[in-house]
């Protein structure tokens, strides 16, 4: 019995080893499963699409290849937003999340039996700080994995079309007449001489009176002539006219360069002129450039060097005010160095003419600056350069006819305008990173090829265009020209808007009738509607919100009936 027994334990004992050493090959390839279906889960990712059904207004949503500052983007994924060391990233800088929710894909969809993960959605601001560019990172870190998503575009505007668009409809902002119109009129000063908008639409406009906003419908004085200000350092300032201005993108600062007068020794025997800037919100004002040009002649005639530099190192008497993305200023500067023989009296009446694109001919600079947000200036470009005209003084930067200029809101490119022996114009795209020109287009030989998206023949254009600049004729329109967010280039030709791209030579119709390019179309007389039958022979261009609405107006010299405010958009459905 004890023998039988001891077999049975003995077999029993080699099956319970065999049992022993199959568990040992067993149990670890089962931790192993477990440890990769733990590492799985803990594994954050990024969805390429999901339906959200109207959640957030949206129906369809696709992973942003585009995110604008100051949007709120959405994210979707398996994120663990919310959960301890959890991070999401664009642009190497961690998103602030407006709020995240859950969503169970398994109340929409079957999976034969086997279920979906919740997932996260997360809602965030897009900043600038996340850096402008087109291959920002995107990552999701979590339970100590990180991941990365495909790299977004983020800019300050929204992405362009880059074609017609039929849904573009037109609004009426404001209407402004002065009650001072008299004012105007007798003196010839334009009641709108320079004009910018900022990202949320506000319109900033000035004249030689004043500095107005347009917003909610409502024109609002900033400044006019006779003001008293105060700047940061606590100087009395009394306001004697406006030679410029122009808001940052972002709408937080004004800048603005005037004439002024101060209980001040200097003001018997100077011209005092400021550069300027203003915290919109605060309204606190910060002089950057205070510059004196003298009244009569002088013992030793001046160059007016140096012409770059520390901005408050610098003589500046700014005009023709632009701002870019990034807050940098561009103005061209006018000022007149002391000489023995020119008492400036010429130069005085130019510079306070109050007309639009005025420029001041004579001893004095002419250069188109930029000053960049440290306080440095460099020279871009310099004038006139025309058939055997010369500046009065040797000046850096690249040589045109005019101190007039465009200005692409990226900041990339400087638009300024040469002159050919024949006297038409050519249109230098100068690179500001290059420090090179690197298109040009002769005006009206250059022309660009026409890409048609009517199909209605009556209005369909075919053919070619040219682009609308003459620099001898900017004395007869202001703004008909404009640059683009997209790089391309927005001109008035007859009654339409067109869209010219001067690095390909291609031109489409942005807003309008195609075939009104040498007057308005029959039918096309609308000043609000259907942007087709809008007419805009008279508009003058503003500039682009965030969204690249198109902002206009009208009447910048009708003492009668005033300036009316106009904003092309998209249907909003």
């Amino acid at each position: 019995m004890r023998t039988i027994l001891s077999c049975l334990i003995h077999a029993n004992s080699n099956r319970w080893l065999l049992s022993l050493v199959v568990l040992l090959f067993i149990l670890p390839a089962c931790r192993k499963v477990d440890d990769h279906k733990n590492l799985v889960e803990a594994q954050p990712w990024l969805a390429d699409e999901y339906p959200l059904g109207g959640t957030y207004g949206q129906f369809e949503w696709k992973y942003p290849q585009v995110m604008v500052v100051g949007d709120t983007a959405i994210l979707i994924g398996k994120l663990f937003a919310g959960k301890p060391g959890s991070e999401i990233r664009v642009g190497d800088v961690p998103v602030k999340l407006i709020d995240h929710i859950e969503v169970d894909p398994n109340k929409q969809y079957t999976n034969y039996g086997l279920p979906y993960e919740i997932m996260d959605v997360v809602r965030f601001v897009v900043t600038k700080e996340m850096g402008l560019g087109a291959s920002r990172p995107v990552t999701v870190t979590a339970n100590g994995n990180t991941v990365s998503g495909p790299a977004v575009a983020v800019q300050e505007f929204a992405q362009s079309a880059g074609k017609t668009d039929t849904t573009l409809i037109v609004d009426q902002l404001a209407h402004w007449l002065p009650a001072n119109a008299g004012a105007f009129s007798s003196n010839g000063y334009a009641l709108v001489r320079s004009i910018h908008c900022d990202k949320t639409g506000n319109i900033w406009f000035d004249n030689q009176l004043g500095i107005n906003q347009v917003t909610g419908g409502q024109v609002n004085n900033i400044f006019k002539a006779g003001d008293q200000l105060k700047d940061d350092q606590g100087a009395a300032i009394t306001l004697k006219q406006v030679l410029g201005s122009a808001i940052s993108f972002d709408g937080s600062t004004l800048f603005f360069s005037i004439e002024n007068t101060e209980p001040s020794i200097d003001t018997a025997a100077n011209y005092i002129f400021r550069l300027c800037k203003m915290d919109v919100a605060t309204r606190n004002i910060t002089t950057i450039n205070r510059t004196l040009v003298k009244k009569g002649t002088v013992a030793l005639s001046e160059d007016g060097s140096p012409y770059q530099g520390n901005v408050d190192h610098l003589k500046v008497v700014a005009m023709f005010l632009n701002t870019d993305v990034q807050n940098n200023l561009f103005y061209t500067n006018y000022y007149a160095p002391g000489d023995v023989a020119n008492a400036h009296t010429d130069w005085e009446t130019a510079i306070s003419s109050g007309t639009i694109n005025t420029e001041a001919y004579g001893k004095n600079l002419m250069i188109i600056c930029r000053l960049d947000i440290t306080g440095r200036v460099k020279v871009l470009m310099s004038a006139p350069y025309f058939y055997d005209m010369k500046p009065s003084y040797t000046t850096p930067g690249e040589h045109v006819v005019s101190s007039i200029y465009l200005l692409d809101p990226s900041g990339r490119y400087v638009y300024g305008f040469a002159n050919f022996a024949d006297s038409r114009t050519l249109t230098l795209q100068y690179d500001i990173q290059q420090e090179a020109v690197v298109a040009t287009v002769k005006s009206p030989y250059g022309l660009f090829a026409f890409r048609s998206y009517d199909t209605i023949p009556a209005t369909k254009y075919t053919g070619t265009l040219v682009l609308p600049v003459d620099w001898g004729s900017f004395i007869y329109a202001l703004n008909n020209v404009m640059p683009q967010s997209d790089g391309s280039m927005l001109g008035i030709l007859g009654g339409s808007l067109y869209s010219f791209n001067i690095q390909t030579l291609g031109v489409y119709c942005y807003a309008g009738v195609e075939n009104g390019n040498n007057a308005p179309a029959p039918g096309q007389n609308k000043l609000t509607g259907k942007a087709k039958w809008v007419d805009f022979s008279h508009a003058v261009l503003i500039g682009q919100d965030k969204t690249n609405a198109v902002y206009y107006c009208n009447g910048y010299a009708d003492y009668t009936n005033g300036v009316d405010f106009y904003k092309l958009h998209p249907v909003k459905h």
